[in-house]
């Protein structure tokens, strides 16, 4: 479990850390502003729940989604195109 528990943590970390070297780097941002930006995110949130899997998606997929939700202000759940 302990192991588990190590591998989620390193893993979100690592994600973090790049998803802020990406914001710092394309909008321009000091890394206070960026981790502030990010942690405050929904996208954050979702990554941090071991429910969602989001952690074991790759860096750049969730520099993605957090880039959807800064343009419509959350992360989309569904197409509405399909209801």
């Amino acid at each position: 479990m302990t192991s588990d528990k190590n591998n989620f943590e390193f893993l979100v970390e690592y994600i973090s850390a790049k998803v802020v070297e990406w914001l710092m780097k394309d909008q321009n941002l000091g890394m206070e502003e960026a981790l502030l930006l990010f942690h405050n995110s929904e996208t954050f949130d979702k990554l941090c729940n071991r429910k969602t899997d989001m952690y074991i998606e790759s860096p750049a997929y969730v520099y993605d989604i957090l880039q959807e939700e800064l343009r419509y202000g959350t992360v989309r759940r569904e197409n509405p195109a399909t209801h």
